[in-house]
């Protein structure tokens, strides 16, 4: 059997509140570890310094609620590796783009245990056998990645912020897939008129247009009950779920060697 572990560390924007946090999703697959955006308060989650061990951080664009907590991930980094506990650095994937010099904070960093990677289109990597791209959705209010992990037994996609521009591309993107971890910032009471985020039902439509297995909701607004988005989205795609801080979700294969 193998198996991919999904743990939501943040499901709420663009503030903390309670016991939830900013956009960060944690993805293991033998022995691999990434984390898709590190918002606020992920940390508090995070076990250290165990966590740091071959890890990958993906930053998919240069909002503050997708990347809050990199400082202290990096000087979690610069601190364990002075007491000769991690060895190796962390790797940090970053848009190739900088917006507002979020990116030059970053990487100027001196206390960190860090490496840095450029992301853009034509980019991609390995975890094991499992491959990670990248698609910028070109349809937020600055340049956001989208995220692939896929090989011959799962294809996941993270969405990271996404609006109803590009449709079609988006659908493409994410066509097949065993798993959508998407955002859906608004529900339909809202009655916003934004191009730049997805409504619960928004995000459905997406599910049920590219075929994909099973949709994962995220990105809430912090003051709404999540079981609204749900029924929301269930109106057109039966197989979803919310994201709820620390609720793991595994995908399983059976191993044929």
């Amino acid at each position: 059997m193998v198996e991919i572990i999904i743990t939501p560390l943040g499901t709420i924007s663009p503030y903390p509140k309670n016991n939830m946090n900013c956009p960060g999703f944690l993805i293991e697959y033998k022995n691999e570890k990434i984390l898709l955006d590190c918002g606020n308060g992920i940390t508090r989650l995070l076990s250290f310094p165990n966590i740091l061990q071959n890890l990958k951080v993906i930053i998919t664009h240069y909002h503050k609620d997708h990347f809050g907590d990199i400082g202290a991930i990096q000087y979690a980094s610069y601190v364990y590796h002075n007491l000769e506990i991690l060895n190796n650095k962390i790797k940090i994937y970053l848009p190739k783009d900088d917006y507002a010099f979020n990116k030059q904070e970053i990487t100027a960093n001196k206390e960190s245990y860090s490496e840095y990677f450029a992301i853009d289109n034509n980019y991609s990597f390995y975890i094991n056998d499992l491959k990670v791209t990248f698609e910028d959705n070109n349809s937020h209010t600055i340049k956001s990645y989208m995220v692939k992990l896929q090989n011959k037994d799962f294809k996941i996609i993270y969405t990271s912020d996404i609006g109803t521009t590009n449709f079609e591309k988006l659908i493409e993107f994410c066509n097949n897939a065993d798993l959508i971890i998407c955002e859906s910032s608004f529900l339909k009471k809202h009655h916003s008129k934004s191009k730049t985020h997805l409504t619960a039902y928004d995000a459905s439509i997406l599910a049920k247009k590219s075929n994909a297995k099973k949709l994962l909701l995220t990105h809430f607004w912090p003051e709404e009950d999540k079981n609204e988005y749900l029924e929301e989205a269930k109106e057109n795609f039966k197989n979803v779920d919310i994201a709820i801080e620390n609720k793991k979700l595994i995908l399983k294969r059976d191993y044929h060697g």
